[in-house]
């Protein structure tokens, strides 16, 4: 079997996993992003709640 491979080729492979590599982690900067949000209002709300005398149960 003939496998050949030329320069094309290599340069179409490096970018395709490059742009994968970048995609991957901008996910893992956006759910840690989305988290802290949550977080945020999570204990925005707790805030509020401690603040209007209003019991909170876990």
């Amino acid at each position: 079997m003939g496998l050949e491979a030329n320069e094309e080729d290599i340069q179409e492979l490096v970018e395709k996993h490059g742009q994968e590599l970048t995609t991957d982690k901008l996910m893992d900067l956006y759910r840690e992003q989305q988290q802290e949000v949550v977080e945020e209002i999570s204990s925005a709300e707790e805030e509020e709640k401690k603040g209007r005398g209003i019991p909170h149960f876990k």
